[in-house]
């Protein structure tokens, strides 16, 4: 059985949590059906600046069933990455279509921090 992780500090949206562990590691998880856009970014840019206290940080992601994510905000992405917080990014796929959406984002807008594409959190925070 796994482990569980303390939550150190917590930001909940409608579109998302955000949360920084004990281990340091700050965690999106994307709600139902959100779509990420630039405001929505901008706003959540703001939470991991608060959350991390700007310091770097490595970041997990996860998402439940319907996130999209809009051209604007994977260019975006690319743009607002020197004044974010995130030294490195692990992405849990767990279908084909976000499996897609990771490696179009990495092979295309080519981020400049660490970013790695998993099937599972295990595999990701060894």
């Amino acid at each position: 059985m796994a482990e569980t992780i303390k939550i150190i500090k917590q930001v909940n949206l409608p579109e998302a949590s955000i949360s920084l562990r004990e281990d340091g590691i700050v965690h999106i998880h994307y709600n139902e059906n959100t779509e990420l856009d630039v405001p929505l970014q901008m706003k959540m840019l703001k939470i991991f600046q608060e959350i991390t206290d700007r310091k770097l940080s490595p970041f997990l992601i996860t998402a439940s069933d319907g996130l999209n994510v809009t051209v604007e905000a994977r260019d975006n992405a690319i743009a607002i990455e020197e004044i974010s917080p995130c030294y490195g990014t692990a992405v849990i796929v767990n279908n084909l279509a976000y499996l897609l959406i990771a490696n179009f984002y990495l092979k295309v807008n080519k981020p400049k921090r660490p970013y790695q594409i998993f099937k599972n959190e295990e595999d990701a925070i060894v």
